[in-house]
């Protein structure tokens, strides 16, 4: 699809589009006191298609210079949606070159384009951070020939370490965790019931047992080959954190700045009761094992674990979740427990 007098394309991107893309990932960085790039190298496409079973991602190419001037689309999975399997698709964001973002007028095509695309899924839904205003500001105001993004509550992502073995813990010994996919994860909307996605990465099953019951359990995976976070730079009083040790007082090690993260996510977490002592006891084993320089999970704001790290010592950010509705079907409702790993 041409516009703009057919200066720019707009298309579904395919393994050719990987060094745009890249460069655009590369372009951009999380604002604030912490400023992060979040990197899908070495291949961007391949990287989108590892977090689901399809990923319709778009990209605008400049016809003039054949250079990717925007990116963004959507991943395709099967997510448990009211107890059932069914078809979802998670909206990546959008991103635009430094260069091209006060010349290019594409939204409506773009999102008749993806719709298009997706039209099959029973829920589609995006998060955006709390710190891009603007993105807030754009998409929560109802605007004609665009899908309503429709607010839901707040999603936090915390980061931790405070290694320390405090229970007996056992390795990829996984009896008992289908049960618990079938009943406690398949209970929470979003949840992906496929747990191999490669975009989780390398992964590693933890788990603490009373008597051959799974009291405690997730997985960590190491995500690096397929997305990284870049420390760019630190501002306010973060400089002056960054400095000192941290890991002496529980909180992670801040990652010098120019390094790229070494971090482990977790997924489907898992805490008998949703125990509070036995999620940080839990937790703190698993980092002290696990052997990445902070550990990362996350928890929509109705999701009981979240009490549990939030006594914790963690770094923490915070995005809001939206439903992005075309039509007139009911918003996402209930506990929802979206893998931060896929995000």
């Amino acid at each position: 699809m041409n516009f703009q007098n057919d200066r720019y394309t707009l298309k579904l991107a395919d393994s050719s589009d990987n060094a745009g893309i890249r460069e655009i990932f590369e372009s951009s960085a999380f604002s604030g006191g912490i400023s992060v790039q979040y990197l899908r190298n070495p291949e961007p496409y391949e990287s989108f298609r590892a977090d689901g079973d399809d990923a319709k991602i778009l990209v605008i190419v400049d016809n003039e210079t054949k250079r990717a001037a925007a990116v963004g689309g959507a991943v395709v999975r099967c997510e448990y949606i009211n107890g059932k399997e069914e078809k979802c698709a998670y909206l990546t964001g959008l991103k635009i070159h430094p260069d091209y973002r006060k010349t290019l007028a594409f939204m409506t095509k773009a999102y008749d384009f993806l719709h298009k695309e997706i039209s099959d899924c029973r829920c589609c839904y995006t998060t955006i951070l709390d710190d891009n205003l603007p993105a807030i500001s754009m998409f929560e105001k109802k605007r004609k020939n665009m899908p309503e993004y429709r607010y839901l509550g707040h999603y936090t992502t915390y980061c931790f370490h405070g290694g320390k073995k405090l229970l007996d813990i056992e390795k990829d010994h996984l009896e008992g965790f289908d049960q618990l996919m079938k009943t406690h994860f398949a209970a929470q909307n979003l949840v992906p019931v496929d747990h191999h996605y490669e975009g989780f990465g390398e992964q590693t099953f933890y788990c603490a047992r009373e008597r051959g019951e799974i009291i405690a359990c997730c997985f960590v995976g190491n995500q690096q080959g397929y997305k990284q976070y870049k420390m760019n730079s630190y501002g306010g009083i973060y400089k002056a954190l960054s400095k000192l040790p941290t890991e002496l007082f529980g909180y992670p090690q801040f990652p010098k700045a120019d390094t790229i993260v070494n971090h482990g996510v977790i997924s489907y977490l898992y805490i008998r009761d949703c125990d509070e002592k036995l999620c940080n006891r839990f937790l703190r084993t698993v980092a002290a094992q696990a052997g990445f320089s902070l550990l990362i999970w996350g928890g929509f704001e109705n999701n009981p674990l979240c009490a549990a790290l939030d006594k914790m010592r963690t770094v923490h950010y915070g995005s809001r979740l939206y439903s992005v509705l075309w039509d007139e079907r009911p918003a996402l409702s209930g506990v929802i427990g979206m893998e931060v790993a896929l995000l």
